[in-house]
């Protein structure tokens, strides 16, 4: 995960689900109690066989950024690999939570799209939704990443109880995880 190593990884998917740390400082804000924070990425696989297992690790606690391919075209059917559908199944099992949408692949060369639709009509559909435009990034080039990240540790700071620790059951279950995927 770029956000996590700062190296790009040349790979083609996601199996199962990735897990990584990304360590964020706060010198700037020091009335909180620690000036470290430690956010853990999941990078959930897309391929419809592990749908059924997400629902299992969203809570309205966790930040959600949802990235997609800016490179495919604007109006190819969104289906269930869509922005819509990845919303719509946040807003059902971790209502009130935040996301922060971001399109990938936006510096390789290929034709660059917005969003299938704009972030608006996204906050109509799904009002139970914190929903953040996180804009466009490429994990190849390195375009915008340090953007995003401070943009994640901004918006992590403003989510209650982002400063405790995940329950114990999480921190048994992740190294399981790591060794399925």
């Amino acid at each position: 995960n770029r956000l996590a190593t700062d190296e790009f990884q040349e790979f083609t998917r996601t199996e199962g689900v990735a897990i990584s740390d990304l360590h964020v400082t706060f010198e700037e804000l020091s009335a909180l109690p620690r000036t470290t924070l430690t956010l853990k990425l999941w990078d959930f696989g897309g391929q419809t066989e592990y749908y059924t297992t997400h629902v299992a690790f969203l809570d309205t606690r966790c930040l959600y950024v949802l990235v997609w391919n800016a490179s495919r075209e604007r109006h190819e059917p969104e289906g269930t690999h869509g922005v819509s559908f990845w919303l719509h199944s946040i807003q059902t099992h971790a209502p009130h939570a935040t996301v922060i949408i971001v399109g990938s692949k936006a510096g390789n060369g290929r034709v660059v799209n917005s969003l299938p639709h704009p972030i608006s009509e996204y906050e109509k559909q799904f009002p139970d939704l914190h929903l953040v435009d996180g804009g466009l990034m490429d994990s190849k080039t390195g375009y915008r990443i340090a953007v995003v990240k401070t943009l994640v540790r901004d918006t992590a700071l403003k989510i209650d109880g982002i400063q405790q620790t995940a329950p114990h059951s999480w921190h048994r279950l992740a190294p399981r995880c790591a060794q399925e995927a």
